[in-house]
């Protein structure tokens, strides 16, 4: 059994100092995530992430990560807040750590891929940063977003040619 493992099954039992072990351990990678996603209001949402984890720790099942499972619980939540807040489209407002993605590193090739990344569509940008970003695999990330693995196969592949074909030609 793992570390994280033993964490986790402690901090199911109500030990608070165990949980804040995870967060210790999650919580870049989680605020991370939802400031792609939600700019400004990551830390609010990372907040609420923890929260809900610390609410419902006798709810993760070992079926995966607990890391994985933080983020199917930040996902969901920043979905959540997304509808009730009647924001268009959070792309407008996503921040982007360039270095995230291993790409080029000069800051015209992160800006061109930072203006990439906006134009997705959210669930391919969630796709395509958990598996680029975060390095996820296929299976991990779908069960993020709550999505079959071939529709999170489809997001990705189509992620990656619209962020291949927007810096090769400099625009979308």
């Amino acid at each position: 059994m793992d570390h994280e493992t033993i964490l986790a099954r402690r901090a199911a039992e109500g030990d608070s100092a165990a949980f804040a072990a995870l967060v210790r351990m999650h919580e870049a990678r989680v605020r991370r995530f939802l400031g792609r996603l939600a700019g400004g209001d990551a830390d609010d949402l990372a907040q609420e992430v923890f929260l809900k984890a610390w609410r419902m720790a006798g709810s993760w099942r070992e079926d995966g990560s607990y890391g994985a499972w933080l983020m199917r619980i930040a996902w969901t939540g920043f979905l959540t807040f997304h509808k009730a807040h009647g924001r268009r489209a959070a792309r407008d407002q996503a921040a982007f750590d360039p270095d995230a993605l291993a790409v080029h590193r000069d800051a015209d090739t992160a800006i061109d891929l930072e203006r990439a990344l906006t134009g997705l569509s959210e669930r391919e940008r969630a796709a395509a940063l958990l598996c680029f970003g975060e390095g996820c695999s296929h299976s991990e990330a779908a069960a993020i977003l709550g999505i079959p693995l071939g529709t999170l196969k489809s997001l990705v592949l189509r992620a990656r040619a619209q962020l291949v074909a927007y810096l090769e030609t400099g625009h979308g």
